[in-house]
């Protein structure tokens, strides 16, 4: 009798086993299809236009940030040595009007060469004109010493083709005797600087004399010589006996195209009086 009464629970039991059985497997197969819908609702809810607009910001400056960086390392410093591989070559020349400026000469002694900025107007010895879009350059030793350079400006993008300086030369001869303004004044500019003395002995030279406030001057044009380009040179002598060159050259197509500029730039070459040579 017990074996016979045992027979149907264990029926009812693996019944209920089953039915326990199916119930967690629904449940299971019913996960995936949950997923599915909340991935699919979580697709038709519109986009958030401001996350999106952050995230387009955040990129768009860490772009910039590489770009700036990129472009630093890149951009070479602008050259202040004389005659040095980039001199006068920045090609990034204001493209608007060009504008004039006076720079103020020291006229400093041959010992003092490799400096910028020149002086200040009451302690000037000579000033002249420059145009916004050319440079300043510091003469090197022997251009300063043997030449008696003492000051450059040079044409942004000429790569110093086209310039214009300033010379300075104390006494003419071993006698101390003051310079005159002659031919001979040219001559001893002429011998302070090479390409200079070339272009005078084989070129077209003619001459001009002005006076300003009671200073006289004499302006020589040069053409047509084995040195290329044309040149302008005034002269004059400073009530110590010291004369003084201002110089410009350009090729010339650039001096023709320029010569109003480069007229004015040298007719606004003048003089100051001084104590002495060295004041």
């Amino acid at each position: 009798m017990f074996a016979v009464a045992s027979t149907p629970a264990l029926v009812r039991g693996s019944a209920e086993g089953r039915k326990t059985r199916s119930v967690t497997s629904d449940a299971r197969r019913a996960v995936p299809r949950t997923t599915q819908a909340l991935s699919e609702a979580k697709r038709a809810q519109p986009l958030d236009a401001s996350a999106v607009t952050r995230g387009r910001s955040r990129r768009d400056v860490l772009h910039a940030g590489i770009a700036a960086a990129v472009a630093a390392v890149a951009a070479p410093p602008p050259a202040l040595a004389a005659y040095g591989a980039a001199t006068g070559g920045d090609d990034g020349a204001d493209a608007g009007p060009v504008t004039f400026s006076t720079f103020y000469g020291a006229a400093a002694p041959p010992a003092t060469y490799g400096t910028l900025g020149g002086t200040t107007k009451d302690k000037a010895k000579y000033s002249y004109e420059v145009p916004s879009n050319w440079k300043e350059e510091a003469p090197t030793k022997v251009e300063k010493g043997a030449g008696g350079q003492d000051s450059r400006w040079v044409l942004v993008g000429s790569r110093g083709a086209t310039k214009c300086y300033c010379l300075t030369l104390n006494r003419a001869g071993e006698d101390g005797a003051a310079f005159d303004l002659t031919d001979k004044a040219l001559n001893a500019i002429a011998g302070a600087d090479a390409k200079l003395q070339e272009a005078i002995t084989t070129g077209k030279v003619t001459s001009a004399k002005s006076s300003a406030d009671g200073q006289d001057y004499t302006t020589y044009s040069v053409t047509q010589s084995t040195v290329p380009g044309e040149f302008a040179i005034k002269i004059t002598i400073d009530n110590t006996g010291r004369l003084f060159a201002f110089v410009l050259t350009a090729p010339e197509r650039t001096y023709e195209q320029e010569r109003k500029n480069f007229t004015r730039i040298v007719d606004s070459f003048r003089t100051y009086n001084s104590v002495s040579q060295f004041v």
